[in-house]
């Protein structure tokens, strides 16, 4: 991502789910200071961990799967295949869903 995000446009926005319920705010902002990351994260309620499993499987909440989705313009998300993603294909797959 970090690779990728300054060249997706000024119309993307990231933002990374910590989806384990047991993390707390002030570990997951440690972690986002001590790798730099430029983009926002947040803890996701159990609510939304909830709803997430329901749209894509209970495999977009394993951290290993490295999950992620795309939300297009008109709000419909589009679950992008599990597992490491080049800057490449993040860029081809909004520019996809753009």
């Amino acid at each position: 991502m970090r690779d990728a995000l300054p060249s997706l446009g000024p119309d993307v926005l990231m933002v990374s789910l910590d989806t384990d319920a047991n993390e707390s705010a002030d570990l997951l902002r440690r972690y986002v200071e001590q790798n730099g990351f430029p983009w926002r994260f947040a803890l996701a309620p159990r609510e939304v961990l909830r709803q997430l499993s329901d749209a894509f499987g209970t495999q977009f909440l394993t951290q290993p799967s490295e999950p992620m989705f795309i939300i297009d313009p008109r709000g419909t998300p589009h679950l992008l295949p599990f597992g490491r993603k080049s800057a490449d294909a993040l860029r081809t797959a909004v520019q996809q869903y753009r």
